[in-house]
């Protein structure tokens, strides 16, 4: 019996869904000796591309609004990721930006994550990696033409 779309479309959506949190959960245990989790990855991404930005250009750029934003701000200083400071321009906003222990995260947070991922990709026979690779690519790339 041939599956509807509607029904194949429900099935991708939920293991993409689940496929993404069980990522997150096995990147955060690899991540958390190095003092850090993959909701704190945007966060110090774009600081490392665009230097030192706002809270506010922070929770943008990591998907992440108010009260969690804060939350995770205080965990990464706390942790000593990241540091505040007044903005000279404007005494109501903050300046975030990386610190050097942040910064030696740069080349080590892509590993992490690269190899979870790899260890998982080679419990898939012959190159069923390869191809998920190839249909996930198609996948996002027919859903962003569906945006336009």
């Amino acid at each position: 019996m041939e599956r509807s779309l509607e029904s194949l479309g429900g099935e991708v959506a939920r293991l993409v869904a689940r496929a993404e949190r069980r990522l997150g959960k096995l990147v955060d245990r690899a991540l958390v000796v190095l003092g850090t989790s993959s909701a704190q990855r945007p966060v110090l991404e774009a600081l490392w591309e665009q230097g030192e930005r706002t809270p506010a250009e922070l929770a943008k750029a990591a998907h992440v609004e108010g009260p969690p934003m804060s939350r995770m701000l205080r965990r990464m200083e706390a942790g000593g990721l990241i540091k505040r400071r007044d903005d000279p321009n404007d005494k109501r906003r903050r300046l975030i930006s990386v610190t050097t222990r942040g910064e030696r995260l740069r080349d080590v947070l892509p590993g992490v994550v690269d190899g979870v991922v790899a260890r998982a990709l080679e419990r898939l026979e012959g190159n069923r990696g390869a191809r998920l690779l190839e249909d996930l690519q198609a996948l996002v790339a027919a859903l962003e033409e569906g945006e336009r």
